[in-house]
This record gives C-alpha cells, sequence and structure tokens, in this order.
C-alpha cells in the first residue's frame, strides 16, 4: 500500500507547486462594454481633459443664417458676408430702396454717426425690382462710402420670417445692429428718423 502512495504524492507535488505560482500576467484590449473605475477615468489621459479652445470670433458669428449670407458691394464687387464685418466691430445693417426718402433721411444720419464712431454700415437694397447698378448710382450720388448690396428672394424671405413684415417696408427705416460676436439685435422699427447720436447711443448697447 506503501508503495502505491509514494508514486501518487511526488505526482501531486509540482501539480500544487504550479497552483501556488503566479498566474502569467495577462492585458485585457479596452472595450467600449467595460466601464472604467473611477481611479482609471482620473489617471488615463482623455481628450476630455484637454484644455478648452474657445472659437473665434468669425466661427462665432458665423452661427446665424442671416450673417452667413453671401452679399456683394455693389460698387466694388467686393464679396463679404454679415459675419466678416461683425467678427470685429459693430454692423448696422438698413434694408431699403433707391426711391425711399425716409431711407435717404436716415443714412445721411448715419453719415453723420460715421464721423464720430466706429462701426461698419451695410445698407442692403430690399425691392426686388431694383438693380445693382441703380443702388450704386443713388450711394455715388449721395455720398455715401459704405457697403451696398443687393437682396435676393431667398434672402427677403430670410428677413420677413425673421423679423417680420415691416422689415421689408423700407419707409419704416427698419435698422438692425448686430454687436461683435454675432448678437443680431433689431431696433424697434417705425420710429421715424434716428439722430446720429440716437444710433451711436444703440450701437454702443441701447
Amino acid at each position: 500500500m506503501r508503495r502505491h502512495l509514494r508514486p501518487l504524492a511526488l505526482i501531486a507535488l509540482p501539480i500544487a507547486m504550479a497552483a501556488c505560482g503566479p498566474a502569467p500576467e495577462t492585458v485585457d484590449p479596452p472595450t467600449a462594454s467595460r466601464s472604467a473605475s473611477p481611479s482609471a477615468v482620473a489617471r488615463a489621459p482623455s481628450s476630455a481633459t484637454a484644455a478648452p479652445t474657445s472659437p473665434s470670433p468669425a466661427a462665432s458669428v458665423a452661427a446665424d443664417p442671416l450673417l452667413e449670407v453671401a452679399l456683394t458691394d455693389v460698387r466694388s464687387g467686393e464679396a463679404f458676408t454679415l459675419a466678416d464685418l461683425a467678427a470685429d466691430q459693430a454692423v448696422l445693417l438698413e434694408p431699403m430702396a433707391v426711391w425711399c426718402t425716409n431711407c435717404r433721411a436716415q443714412q445721411h444720419e448715419v453719415k453723420r454717426a460715421h464721423a464720430d464712431g466706429s462701426f461698419v454700415s451695410v445698407s442692403l437694397d430690399i425691392d426686388l425690382s431694383e438693380s445693382a447698378a441703380d443702388l450704386a448710382a443713388y450711394a455715388d450720388r449721395e455720398g455715401f462710402d459704405w457697403r451696398f448690396a443687393m437682396a435676393d428672394a431667398d434672402l427677403y424671405r430670410l428677413l420677413q420670417e425673421r423679423f417680420g413684415v415691416a422689415v421689408t417696408n423700407p419707409p419704416s427705416t427698419p435698422l438692425i445692429v448686430i454687436e461683435p460676436g454675432g448678437v443680431v439685435r433689431p431696433l424697434e422699427f417705425g420710429q421715424g428718423t434716428r439722430s446720429a447720436e440716437a444710433l451711436l447711443a444703440e450701437l454702443a448697447g441701447g
């Protein structure tokens, strides 16, 4: 009986030693279904922990569809957007028409305001029957040196949907302030001609 037990003990000993030894080291690949422990999340580098970057002013401004509309200066042929202009300073947008005497009176106040303030003006002809040549001749005749552009049917509809029908009624002297950074702030329509001083106050934040 003892002769049979000795070989069995010799066989069992290596098996027991192997069981007590260290297990082979393995590393599981990361999977989307496995949840990391809080300590692992704190240690692991992640793009979410990278220093945040601030969007450029132009990127912020371009988020508004109105500011992304491509416009063309009728005199210089320069292509621009309101986002381009508002990236650096306030913009005064005036929907108008060549035949509108109220618009002309308002634009002469805008001209006076430019002498005392720093802002950008865009006069936007919303009469779809008028031509770029007529608008350019009008701006030259009146001595206005800022950008004049023509609205198309899509922009005409966009303005109405955004601000109501009054914005496409030039005699109501609609004016829209676009603040640096892209905040679009329509002034109350139908208030008559605003003085240069009143315009500068509005451009400064009302």
